[in-house]
């Protein structure tokens, strides 16, 4: 039976492929005026929502917070005042109980004769600086036995050899702390053995640092009389906010001088990179999310908006109960502080108990046995 021939073109080997798509090779002009466009809109609507946040920040702290406290002070001046005196003399109790903890802790008291101690102390100041000096020797003097005894302990004495050793921190067991955690270790051994450990080489990521220089240098390249001649006023403002930007690390400011040599006082337009542009609105995002935060954590301050809350008769009678219960609280911690003191010093004054021996009946088998 005869064959039927094929008639379908030739497949075409790898080499003519690719002598043909380099000689069909060309340059596509492509129309970034779309993604531009797109680009700016998610750029000025980022730059909107961020002025109109730090406006409300300017306001709360300008004119919220100030007009707040006024407002408190002349409203509940009174409550204010017996706030204060009872945080100052709470503060005053609970600092004589810290003198009473560390005094019982220091000569191994109880709480009533450290407390005993501690009005001796108050009559006697002199002897008792000579009393901490003397104790802060002995302290000092443990101290220097102990770190001799771990180095003892962790350093054996050993022959001297004259071959190079390597460090004894170089071991598995030193390797094993994080690099996080290396500098707490350092002082910690050193405070137990006296010796300080070396300092590790520990290389951070410099990410961040080098995105701002290549900002600032490029900026630099844009600004400088030796490429543009003569400065103008507005390339020597921009001079000086790219200064106090990069002293600053200020990237979202760098960013934005740059867009502005680029297009001009007016800013990033129609002629700017739309990589600029897209760097320029991330990092806008970035500065939004961060104000967002710091406006939600504003708002549960009674201060936010007070203008409008203090028209509401509720806002006002929430203060005032808010202020009392406060205080209720604050005389409550303070009688239940003077009954513990009332306590340690009704102990403190207690006479002593005098243990009397008591008279036994005489065995009469105890002549007999000694």
């Amino acid at each position: 039976m005869r064959k039927r021939r094929n008639t379908s073109p030739p497949v075409p080997r790898p080499h003519d492929m690719r002598s043909n798509i380099k000689a069909g090779t060309a340059l596509i002009r492509l129309n970034t005026h779309s993604i531009r466009n797109k680009a700016l809109k998610n750029y000025k609507k980022a730059e909107q929502d961020l002025e109109r946040l730090k406006n409300q920040l300017k306001r709360y702290h300008e004119e919220d917070l100030p007009g707040f406290r006024s407002w408190i002070h002349q409203s509940f001046g009174h409550l204010l005042t017996r706030q204060r005196e009872l945080a100052r003399a709470i503060d005053e109790k609970r600092n004589i109980l810290f003198d009473i903890e560390t005094l019982s802790s220091r000569y191994h008291l109880s709480k009533a004769m450290a407390y005993k101690k501690l009005l001796w102390r108050q009559s006697h100041p002199a002897e008792a600086e000579e009393e901490d000096r003397q104790w802060e020797e002995a302290m000092e003097s443990k101290r220097q036995k102990n770190q001799r005894s771990a180095q003892e302990d962790i350093f054996p004495e050993e022959e001297e050899d004259d071959s190079d050793t390597d460090s004894p921190f170089a071991n598995d067991d030193f390797s094993k702390i994080p690099n996080d955690a290396w500098e707490d270790f350092r002082d910690y051994f050193e405070n137990m053995t006296g010796i300080r450990p070396p300092a590790r080489d520990i290389q951070t990521p410099k990410e961040e640092g080098k995105t701002t220089r290549e900002l600032y240098r490029n900026i630099v390249r844009r600004l400088h009389p030796d490429h543009h001649g003569q400065m103008t006023e507005a390339g020597k403002a921009l001079w000086h906010e790219a200064q106090t930007a990069y002293r600053h690390k200020d990237t979202h400011a760098l960013y934005n001088i740059l867009a502005r040599c680029e297009g001009g006082e007016s800013g990033i337009g129609a002629r700017s990179a739309v990589s600029l542009i897209q760097n320029l609105t991330r990092q806008l995002k970035h500065t939004l999310r961060t104000t967002k935060q710091e406006i939600r954590q504003v708002k549960h301050n009674p201060a936010w908006d007070f203008k409008t809350r203090t028209q509401d008769p509720r806002f006002s009678n929430g203060i005032r109960h808010q202020l009392e219960a406060e205080i209720a609280d604050g005389e409550w911690n303070l009688q239940s502080v003077e009954e513990l003191l009332k306590q340690l010093e009704l102990e403190a004054n207690r006479p002593a108990r005098q243990t009397r021996r008591r008279n036994y009946a005489r065995d009469p088998f105890e002549d007999l046995l000694f």
